[in-house]
């Protein structure tokens, strides 16, 4: 059975339906095939075209749009990227704080907290979904134990 990508080109159906029309009119030579899917630059930057843009954004986005508004999501996602940062960090520091050998080994993990265990897992880029056991377990998988 073939498998079909979920997604397939413009380009690439012209060029197939080019050949499908070549095999069914029993033709030597392939023909050109002129991407359609390109955007007409020259035609994009008439004069016509940028006010027919300008009215569109104006429509939807009314007076006050601001690309530095729009662009705020890239410095929300920069403030998430520190706030991560710096929970790592403290899970750094925490988990020098435990001796986790010596906990796995004794038996010990199961009487940390969950947040106790997610500072190891935070510190050795671990996942730290689930639950307490599922902790516990990838904790040890990671020490070999």
């Amino acid at each position: 059975m073939l498998q079909y990508p979920f997604f397939v080109s413009v380009a690439a159906l012209q060029r197939h339906y080019a050949v499908l029309q070549a095999l069914a009119l029993d033709e030597d030579e392939m023909p050109d095939i002129k991407d359609e899917t390109v955007p007409d630059e020259e035609g994009m930057s008439r004069p016509g075209v940028v006010n027919a843009l300008e009215e569109f954004k104006l429509s939807i986005y009314g007076d006050h749009y601001d690309e530095e508004t729009e662009n705020a999501g890239d410095k929300k996602a920069s403030e998430a990227s520190k706030k991560r940062k710096a929970a790592a960090e403290i899970a750094v520091k925490e988990c020098a704080n435990y001796s986790w050998g010596e906990l796995a080994d004794n038996g010990q993990l199961k009487d940390l907290t969950v947040a106790e265990l997610k500072y190891y897992l935070t510190a050795n880029n671990l996942a730290v979904a689930g639950k307490k056991e599922a902790l516990i377990s990838r904790i040890l998988t990671h020490m070999g134990k």
